[in-house]
């Protein structure tokens, strides 16, 4: 399957887990190779007084890639943010539950 990245942006996330909208996608994280997509990202929730956090959404998530939206199973628990995702091993890490960090 080939798509592009404007095709992409215009479609709604949506995490099968909860059933929550995320948003439409803001950016695409590709391996320093430039062969393998590593995720999606998409906005955070905003808080008042409080900058929100881009979501980082690995591939290995995405369920399905229809033509109105991208359908994703994330547990909401396990969501990273992307500055996170930078210091992470992006293949295969078990979620562990951190409740200190409140991402949705």
């Amino acid at each position: 399957m080939e798509i592009s990245y404007t095709d992409l942006r215009a479609k709604e996330v949506v995490n099968l887990q909860n059933g929550a909208r995320m948003g439409k996608i803001i950016d695409m994280i590709i391996d320093s190779n430039g062969k393998n997509v590593l995720g999606l990202v998409v906005p955070g929730v905003r808080k008042l007084f409080k900058a929100s956090e881009d979501i980082f959404i690995p591939w290995r998530n995405i369920t399905k890639i229809g033509n109105d939206v991208i359908l994703v199973s994330l547990d909401a628990h396990c969501l990273t943010n992307v500055t996170k995702s930078q210091d992470m091993n992006l293949e295969g890490i078990p979620c562990e539950k951190d409740l200190s960090d409140d991402y949705l």
